[in-house]
């Protein structure tokens, strides 16, 4: 399937290159206001281009008008942006890949590097980001008010550093720009295949206008969406040695305890049934006193809440024991055990509320003076990033005689049966041992900046320059807290007056009264049948949620709680270039960025670990507070030259040194452990950032009615990359039923030390088919390619180099779409092959990505110029997410379904 796909895109492009040579060529539409039809000439007459053609032509222009290589997709009117989520129009420029949760984009990957390494700004601003970390989620964002989305590929002096992969800029027109008073309403219904749910979807914009000096506007957005996200989780393969088993297991049944064989860690039937809830405010302010002042004030309100139920059907094969244990058969090949069949096996029936709520706000004040040939802007943001957690479990097991059988097909899903008499929905057979978690535990992200930046226009015989120069400071704080809960069986019998059994699972009581059956087999797979799950509803009703909390208190982890502070100083200087009567432009400049770093956490004492009863959840209960001080510079040059060759032929070039810092996570003094999987995870705050000297080329044609066809190759030499320490660790481990055991851990560490080379191509190519006569003119064809050569990158010190993570080496987007009287459709298929997701995971067998694509289509008409109807379809296909260790072992499938939506568009 993929060899043929990657076929069609190579035919698609060579049939749009065939095509636009011939299509008449045309100067391209210049940019001009959001709200503005786009003209184009064609035999002398103006022709108004609306919907997908005009959003399609606001693009052209904007890349072409650039002097670095950038590339955009734009709105085809107010509050109708081609995908209501961003990320969702983002995946089909060239050079971008995106994460999905539940089915809906969330993160942008460009030209190789994972989400951290690019920034998103919004007007240019840096935003804070719910959760900390450098990547930004765009589920916090509503795409209604946005007016363009810039990708900016090349970066130059004047611009802020922090995109080593490059830079993605939300626009939102302010108030004056749009030009007039406007107001829309959007109002649909989304329906959710798997759930079998609609819910609601409505905005509101308002923009007025008072003589050309004053403006406001303001919108609304409330979205919300029920998910049912469903499949298989297998964890990868864990390496059992038969004598380090506790017990010792026999695996092959050959009567010792010498061998050692990959097994399937634990197979898991889940489903996670839940919700989306997101309210999007936005407001701006905009006063033109006179000719040369310009204020502005601007900002917007996100509220997003991702709520679900996660029900897990879970077989651990990890964890075989108990009256009559032991392997009953077992089916070897290639050191893999294909099949097993045991008695004793930790069968367990887990429900856990995942509830994540995100608030996000963003504001600016700034004022631009112009006088003469003199321009001085300043700008003051301010943003803050809010999310807090909950997520808790239910340790709920019973002791099965169960195997599973890959049927010798390791990609596939393994078969799981219940043998010799065992009932997996006899209620009376699980015990509880423990409820704990996550409970509303907080983290903040605050961010404040300034910059002044002063520009001054000259002119000299043959060529005109702009002189720049500016500064900005940025302040950013990042924190996490952790809330965590631990209600044991003991605590849990006594409250409710049942019996407690000190001698079962290390002391334990009956869950048979808090269990019901559910099944999803009705939605998603057969597989997801019947089985049992902890009732919500039934364990708060025996035991309300203020009587738990009473009983195990939240309580903060200190080994995991940290701040971060981060103050950067930066300054610039910039020359613009416009020459041969403007078929030259460029632009040469140098940026100096100073960071200082503090890290604030407690370091832990290893030898203070408790293991929770289920052995799951593993405390550090000792701890030193510390601060850790971290500095470093950097000098950044870049360069952008653009060059007609013809009125319709452009190269472009572009040289760049760009950095993006670590992770802040990373960067926190503390550490967290995890018994279950034996491995330490630990901090640096003193890494360094990555940095990457880049080259850049592009050859771009522009032709009639918005056509184009570009082609770009790209190169960056990537050092500083973090690489992991490895170090096994033996550690006295406490038990909560009792006594202590010692356990061999592997510690991780992170550090700066690798490099990599990251080289590809782009081609792209946009050909609206107005050289065809009558009806056939409203045809349109868009596509693009994209080649990375990754290399290799040392992740595990000592171990050989593996490939980036998150990163397909292909990627395509082919997309049809017709315009014509008011109606349109367009229909878009966006591919990316399989890629590493995570090279080592938990038992060092790697996770791996399976390609995917997806199809989606979009129609709307107009019913009037005030009044459009529209439908959208996503993953019309109903593809599904695979995931795979090294060898191809099945890690997990994850079926997200088809999302439709329908609706009105009113705008005044």
């Amino acid at each position: 399937m993929s060899k043929r796909l990657f076929a069609g895109a190579a035919s698609l492009l060579a049939l749009t290159i065939a095509t636009g040579a011939a299509a008449q060529t045309v100067p391209a539409a210049t940019p001009g206001n959001p709200d503005q039809p786009v003209a184009t000439d064609n035999a002398g007459e103006d022709i108004v281009v609306t919907g997908i053609r005009r959003s399609l032509a606001d693009a052209t222009a904007l890349k072409r008008n650039n002097i670095g290589i950038v590339d955009a997709i734009s709105s085809e009117d107010i509050g109708r942006f081609p995908d209501q989520n961003l990320a969702e129009s983002l995946q089909r420029v060239t050079g971008v890949q995106i994460t999905r949760n539940k089915g809906e984009g969330s993160r942008v990957a460009l030209r190789g590097l994972g989400p951290n390494f690019t920034q998103t700004q919004y007007n240019g601003r840096q935003i804070a980001t719910p959760g900390g970390g450098r990547s930004f989620s765009f589920t916090s964002l509503s795409s209604d008010f946005v007016s363009a989305v810039e990708v900016i590929k090349s970066p130059s002096a004047e611009q802020v550093e922090g995109g080593l992969a490059g830079s993605v800029n939300v626009r939102v027109a302010r108030p004056l720009d749009a030009g007039r008073d406007v107001v829309a309403i959007t109002a649909e219904g989304i329906y959710e295949e798997n759930p079998n749910r609609v819910t609601p979807h409505a905005s509101l914009f308002v923009n007025k206008v008072i003589n050309d000096r004053f403006g406001a506007s303001f919108g609304f957005n409330y979205e919300k969406r029920r998910v049912l996200s469903a499949g298989y989780l297998g964890y990868g393969a864990e390496n059992g040695v038969e004598a380090r088993r506790n017990p010792p297991l026999d695996y092959n049944l050959d009567g010792d305890f010498a061998d050692q064989y990959r097994f399937i860690h634990t197979t898991n039937l889940v489903a996670q049934d839940g919700k989306f809830e997101r309210a999007t405010m936005i407001g701006g302010l905009q006063f033109k006193p006179t000719d040369t002042l310009n204020f502005y004030a601007d900002g917007f309100f996100s509220d997003f809440k991702d709520y679900s139920i996660y029900n897990e059907h879970q077989v651990r094969f990890t964890n075989i024991q108990g009256p009559g244990a032991g392997v009953v058969g077992s089916t070897v090949a290639d050191g893999y055990l294909t099949a097993l069949d045991a008695n004793g096996v930790d069968h367990r029936a887990d429900t856990r509320p995942i509830d994540t709520h995100d608030q996000l706000f963003s504001g600016a004040i700034g004022g631009i003076w112009t006088a003469d040939r003199l321009k001085v802007s300043t700008e003051f943001t301010f943003s803050k990033a809010r999310r807090t957690s909950t997520n808790y479990g239910f340790a709920i097991n019973s002791r099965a005689r169960v195997g599973y059988d890959t049927g010798g097909n390791l990609g596939a899903e393994p078969t799981v049966a219940f043998n010799r008499g065992y009932d997996p929905l006899d209620p009376s057979t699980f015990n509880l041992l423990a409820v704990g978690g996550t409970y509303r535990a907080p983290s903040i992200d605050r961010n404040y900046d300034g910059r002044l930046d002063i520009a001054r226009d000259l002119d000299l015989a043959d060529a005109s320059l702009v002189l720049k120069a500016g500064a900005m400071f940025a302040n950013r704080k990042s924190e996490f807290s952790s809330r965590t809960f631990n209600l044991t069986s003991q605590q849990f019998a006594n409250a409710l007056g049942q019996a407690y059994n000190p001698t079962v699972e290390g002391g334990s009581t009956s869950a048979a009264p808090i269990l019901s059956q559910v099944d999803y087999s009705k939605f998603v797979q057969s597989s997801l049948g019947t089985y049992l799950a902890p009732n919500l509803d039934a364990f708060f009703d025996r035991l309300p949620l203020s009587e738990m909390l009473a009983l195990a208190p939240p309580q903060a982890q200190l080994a995991n709680d940290f701040q971060v502070t981060e103050r950067s100083y930066a300054a610039y200087g910039q020359v613009d270039i416009r020459a041969l009567d403007e078929r030259f432009n460029g632009n040469i400049g140098l940026r100096y960025v100073r960071t200082d770093q503090t890290s604030d956490g407690n370091a832990a004492d290893l030898s203070t670990l408790l293991v929770r009863r289920g052995g799951i959840i593993t405390v550090v209960q000792g701890t030193t507070p510390v601060s850790i001080d971290n500095s470093y510079a950097e000098w950044l040059p870049s360069a952008n030259l653009s060059f007609d060759l013809t009125p319709q032929l452009k190269v472009r070039g572009a040289v760049a040194r760009t950095l993006t810092r670590p992770d802040i996570g990373l960067l926190s003094p503390t550490l967290s452990v995890d018994a279950n999987t034996s491995t330490i995870s630990a901090r640096n705050p003193n890494l360094r950032p990555y940095v990457s000297n880049q080259v850049d080329l592009s050859l771009e044609y522009y032709f009639a009615g918005s056509g184009l066809l570009s082609a770009a190759v790209f190169y960056k030499d990537v050092k500083n990359f973090i690489v992991n320490t490895a170090t096994s660790v033996t550690q006295t481990v406490q038990l909560e039923e009792g006594g202590s055991r010692e356990q061999v851990f592997l510690l991780r560490q992170p550090r700066n030390g690798a490099s990599s080379k990251i080289k590809g191509f782009e081609l792209g190519a946009q050909v609206p088919f107005t050289f065809l006569p009558g009806a056939l003119d409203g045809l349109g064809v868009l596509g693009n390619f994209t080649y990375l050569d990754l290399g290799d990158v040392v992740v595990t010190q000592g171990q050989p180099a593996i490939p980036i993570s998150g990163a397909s080496t292909r990627s395509y987007n082919i997309a049809g779409y017709y315009e014509k009287a008011g109606f349109g459709i367009r229909a878009s298929y966006n591919y990316r092959n399989g890629f590493v997701n995570d090279p080592i995971s938990t038992f060092g067998d790697g996770d791996y990505q399976r390609s995917y694509g997806q199809l989606d289509i979009s129609a709307s008409y107009d019913l009037n110029r005030m009044i459009t109807l529209n439908a959208d379809v996503t993953n019309a296909t109903n593809a599904k997410i695979y995931n795979d260790t090294a060898v191809g072992l099945l890690r997990g499938v994850v079926d997200n379904g088809r999302r439709v939506t329908a609706g009105v568009r009113v705008r005044f």
